[in-house]
């Protein structure tokens, strides 16, 4: 017999799944300095290039924020599930924990990242060399341009 009754209807819960590649730089060490972040669907096609001018850093601080560039605006537009990849060695195994951290303000910062990391349901990071990571060092080079806080997205869709 059908009747009237509820459905129970289970849906896979798979959250929006990205890549994000960032860099950093620094005109100088310290010098002018921004970050540069971009946004990958999962098959690789480019969604999203972003920038954010840092004012007077490191290129360490650089890297960074870079990393927290990005991933603040992979969880602004709904991305739960994320691979990194970044040409700073020091940031991943600092990310990761292999690294000792000596200066305090880096510290603060790698904080801020793994609190970012903790918002994603799926979470992995990984070194590449430099030349592999070109669109994001176009970004942080052209920020460094811009004013300290100064942030700008391209959208390719």
């Amino acid at each position: 017999m059908h009747g009237c009754g509820i459905a129970i209807v289970e849906r896979n819960y798979n959250p929006l799944s990205c890549i994000l590649e960032f860099d950093g730089a620094a005109s100088g060490n310290p010098g002018p300095a921004g970050a540069g972040a971009i946004l990958r669907s999962e098959d690789g096609s480019l969604l999203y290039r972003f920038r954010e001018g840092l004012g007077y850093q490191t290129n360490n601080v650089a890297e960074y924020r870079a990393l927290i560039l990005g991933l603040k605006q992979a969880l602004r537009k709904g991305y739960r599930n994320i691979t990194v990849y970044g040409d700073s060695e020091l940031v991943i195994n600092q990310l990761k924990g292999l690294w000792n951290i000596n200066n305090a303000y880096l510290r603060n910062l790698c904080n801020e990242a793994l609190e970012l990391r903790d918002n994603f349901h799926l979470f992995s990071i990984f070194y590449i060399p430099r030349e592999y990571n070109a669109e994001a060092d176009a970004q942080a080079n052209r920020a460094i341009f811009l004013g300290d806080g100064q942030v700008q997205e391209d959208c390719m869709n």
